[in-house]
């Protein structure tokens, strides 16, 4: 049943994949493997509950599975419930007291929901067992960005990428340092991160192969400030997302139901379109991002929705309606009571209702 899996995989048969990891959940309840593809499958469904009890079911024919406590305390640490969520990878960590990765999972779970200090502990408790691991760099990374030390999670993900060996991973941790530097307004050091990233080869038949260099051209564009010639390059990208969408939902790689949306697109093309003045046309592509059309998936997922929510706060909330505004900034800190990339427009929303209020007082 493993190998069948695998060979379906290869050939990006999902269906094929579900069915067998249905038949070896069924027949060995104890298999990770095939328990992280259904719960997968809820989670990208909606339904995280369910992939919560893919996962207890896992622990009721074996109580000590390292794996499954990993599973279930992401699940939790993507809804919200942080509590729940350490205390499952609390136990994975005192199963696994040598190994790297629970205290990496505890970092990246305290890093998305606010407890920097928390989650930088448990990160270089993780570097500690395993120098090299580059995933522990970029949940770092990930905690210095939330606390908006910028240059600082720029740093760990370079760290990162330095470590990890594949060209795909180097690029993707690069991306996030980009990220980062453009937030954090260093746009010389988001240039020459871009120039890095656009010297990788690129595998002809990806789908990165498609899509990414164009990426590449429009984030140096907005790095340099060329917003109408970002915004030219989004548009003419669009329908080659559109099509690719289309190919792998026709190809089963993705749920029935999943629906065309682009978040990265999105936001890209609502900071150009800002840029030149229009926020309106803006806020409408924030608006999807923050109530995307899908379930979340997973902590990055989040994250677009968290930043949407935010600059919607602040759109609206200079047209007037800080009472919405204010609901949004509310949402987002359920989920994480300081998030540095939301906060200029936090700040925004807090000025113009300080301002209301003391227009009410004269």
């Amino acid at each position: 049943l493993q190998v069948e899996i695998t060979l379906a995989d290869v050939d990006k048969n999902r269906e094929a994949v579900l069915a067998k990891a249905r038949e070896l959940h069924a027949k060995y309840l104890d298999d990770v493997r095939g328990a992280m593809i259904l719960a997968g499958e809820q989670q990208a469904k909606g339904n995280p509950d369910q992939a919560i009890k893919i996962f207890e079911d896992v622990l009721a024919v074996d109580h000590n599975n390292a794996q499954a406590y990993n599973q279930i305390g992401y699940y939790y640490g993507y809804r919200g419930d942080y509590d729940r969520a350490i205390d499952n990878l609390t136990k994975y960590q005192f199963i696994s007291p040598d190994n790297a990765n629970p205290f990496d999972s505890l970092g990246e779970n305290q890093a998305y929901s606010g407890r920097y200090n928390e989650a930088i502990e448990n990160l270089n408790r993780a570097l500690a067992i395993k120098p090299d691991f580059a995933p522990a760099y970029q949940h770092l990374g990930v905690a210095y960005e939330g606390m908006g030390e910028y240059a600082k999670a720029v740093e760990s993900y370079e760290k990162a990428a330095e470590l990890d060996e594949t060209d795909s991973m180097r690029r993707e941790y690069l991306t996030l340092a980009v990220r980062a530097s453009l937030i954090g307004g260093d746009a010389e050091g988001a240039r020459k991160l871009l120039e890095r990233i656009a010297k990788f080869p690129v595998d002809p038949k990806s789908d990165y192969a498609r899509v990414g260099p164009a990426f590449v051209a429009i984030l140096l564009d907005l790095s340099e400030s060329k917003a109408d010639d970002a915004e030219r390059r989004l548009n003419e990208l669009k329908p080659t997302l559109e099509a690719l969408f289309g190919e792998n939902s026709k190809a089963g790689k993705m749920p029935p139901a999943m629906k065309p949306h682009f978040p990265q697109w999105n936001f890209l093309m609502a900071l150009a379109l800002e840029k030149q003045g229009r926020a309106d046309e803006a806020l409408k592509l924030y608006e999807t991002n923050a109530r995307p059309p899908n379930p979340f998936y997973d902590f990055n997922d989040r994250r677009w929705i968290m930043e949407g929510r935010a600059k919607v706060a602040e759109i609206v909330a200079r047209k007037g309606d800080l009472d919405r505004a204010e609901k949004l900034i509310a949402e987002n800190r359920k989920w994480n009571p300081s998030w540095a990339p939301c906060r200029p427009s936090e700040t925004a929303v807090a000025q113009l209702r300080r301002a209301k209020v003391l227009a009410a007082s004269k």
